[in-house]
């Protein structure tokens, strides 16, 4: 029979065993009155005969169980009892881990889904990001002249108000140039991409990629949307395909709705992008086999130094390339943000395991006598400290699930956070990563703040103990190791308040930092007569007269 029959069909094979031991022994009793005995005479000489029957049926049922699993099962079944019979305890412990597990899932989702978590483009370990952002004749150069890559792409992100069936809303996107997809490797879900053969010339590309969320959201899902047209700032667009499902673009803060190709995107935001000084765009490029980063980064920096010797705007010019995103930007601020808030994190964790084992230390004392007495009538030490440690390694689980259920939902608000109107998106839905490190952290602080107690019953004299109706023996220092514990939580709590009332002072501090104005009284209004068409320079006229105006009636 296999293990799985012997899982879960154990008690159905005990029951047969007993009942084939029963008629076994209703057989020999009716043979044995065949022969002239009495029916009491029969079942004395049939019992004494065949033996200690519940010796005999627990002999049987070893061959069917795993004894040291099954004692694992029946400590944590006594650890479950004696935590049902302290609700109060149980729920305070569970809600104090809860805290400090959830705040270190959702800060390691976060450093997950920036850091660790690669694009979602195919062979995502052969792209490159040139450092800081580059002019569109740059670019092309960079293109031209490298011999590091297969091909390289330039992207810069934009705004427009996007017409759809005479609604106008306001939506961000990308000019991309015309090899965008085709050098991440991307497929459409539905229809196909631009490529650099539509390109012919400012204008010549009034093409459109939609995002897959931007198609559900606003064309819902249709099929038949390839090949209509929408308007961007009254300018019209053919929408020729549907990105992939998963695929947000390559930056990790701002998921696009669109692309356009970008000899078009002058017309649609006026500005004019091909001339040197105008650095607006991300430049990523795509490793040829057998390259290595240094060696492109190498390859990269002799073009820039050219560059700078060819044309006075690029004077001083040097770059290099690094992995795109936040996860290759060492000085980006909002890494070294992070990585603070992953310290608090795991002060605050700290905090809660050392609150819990002065807990379970002061009752693992208020237990002294029951455990001392178990200690008195046979049960070995090491019994008991794995019992004890049930209690904390079932606490910590049952912690660390209610806290990674709570961090799931504050994760689901982070990852469509947004200010105004910019689609800031965060990719911080937790994985498999997220979930093994959410287990670990539930056993090591089960296991951290479960020490203490089992340390006590380690050094308990269990013949002083009942004498005394407490634990005597290194009582002297265990007090010391709880007044430690007590320390650091104290030094844990400080740094945490501290840093807390440094990051409000720094709020307040920009909230009452100096506009140069007198803001009561005063309306902020945005104006972007780009959206109705209007070209950039005489929108430009309009917004100034309309200012003016503004100003002079305030007067």
């Amino acid at each position: 029979m296999s293990w799985f029959n012997r899982l879960f069909m154990r008690r159905r094979i005990y029951s047969e065993l007993s009942e084939e031991i029963q008629q076994h022994l209703a057989e020999k009793i009716e043979a044995l009155m065949a022969e002239g005995m009495s029916r009491d005479q029969a079942e004395y000489a049939a019992k004494r005969a065949f033996g200690n029957v519940t010796r005999i049926e627990e002999s049987a049922r070893e061959a069917w169980m795993w004894p040291k699993t099954e004692s694992i099962l029946a400590d944590f079944k006594f650890a479950l009892r004696k935590l049902l019979h302290s609700p109060g305890f149980a729920v305070t412990a569970i809600l104090t881990l809860a805290i400090g597990i959830g705040t270190n899932v959702v800060t390691f989702s976060m450093l997950n889904g920036i850091l660790l978590r690669p694009l979602d483009v195919p062979r995502p370990e052969s792209l490159l990001q040139i450092e800081e952002n580059e002019s569109y004749p740059d670019y092309r150069d960079y293109q031209d002249r490298n011999q590091s890559f297969t091909g390289m792409l330039a992207y810069k992100i934009m705004t427009a108000g996007i017409g759809i069936d005479h609604s106008v809303s306001t939506s961000w996107g990308e000019a991309a140039s015309g090899n965008y997809f085709d050098v991440l490797g991307l497929q459409p879900s539905l229809g196909h991409f631009f490529h650099a053969s539509d390109e012919h010339g400012p204008a010549s590309a009034p093409y459109i990629v939609l995002s897959y969320e931007f198609w559900q959201r606003s064309f819902a899902a249709s099929p038949q949307v390839v090949g209509q047209v929408v308007t961007l700032n009254q300018h019209p667009f053919t929408i020729v395909g549907i990105a992939p499902q998963n695929f947000h673009g390559t930056d990790y803060f701002f998921w696009p709705d669109y692309w356009i190709p970008q000899v078009n995107a002058e017309q649609v935001d006026g500005w004019e992008d091909f001339w040197r000084n105008h650095r607006s765009f991300t430049v990523l490029g795509r490793l040829k086999p057998g390259v290595r980063e240094q060696q492109a980064a190498q390859n990269i920096e002799a073009i820039s130094r050219q560059m700078a010797k060819e044309y006075r705007e690029d004077e001083g010019l040097t770059r290099t390339v690094r992995k795109p995103g936040a996860a290759g930007n060492s000085d980006d601020p909002r890494i070294k943000a992070l990585f603070g808030m992953a310290i608090l994190a795991l002060l605050i964790l700290l905090a809660a395991c050392t609150n819990l084992a002065s807990i379970f230390a002061a009752r693992a004392a208020d237990r002294s006598v029951e455990l001392a007495i178990r200690l008195a009538i046979g049960s070995s030490r090491w019994t008991i400290v794995r019992q004890l440690l049930a209690e904390t390694v079932l606490i910590s689980l049952i912690g660390g699930l209610v806290g990674t259920l709570f961090a799931c939902l504050q994760l689901a608000t982070l990852a469509h956070f947004s200010v105004n109107d910019f689609p800031m998106h965060f990719l911080i839905a937790p994985d498999l990563r997220v979930y093994l490190v959410a287990i670990a952290l539930s056993a090591a602080s089960g296991l951290a703040f479960g020490i203490l107690p089992a340390r006590q019953i380690w050094n308990t004299d269990a013949i002083q103990a009942i004498k005394n109706n407490a634990v005597s023996a290194g009582s002297f220092r265990r007090f010391a190791v709880r007044d430690f514990l007590l320390l650091i939580q104290v030094a844990a709590c400080t740094l945490l308040v501290t840093s807390a009332l440094v990051m409000v002072h720094g709020m307040v501090q920009r909230l009452r930092a100096p506009l140069g104005i007198v803001p009561r009284g005063v309306t902020l209004a945005r104006i972007d007569l780009k959206v109705a068409g209007i070209p950039d320079a005489q929108s430009r006229i309009v917004e100034k007269a309309c200012w003016t105006q503004r100003l002079l009636s305030l007067e």
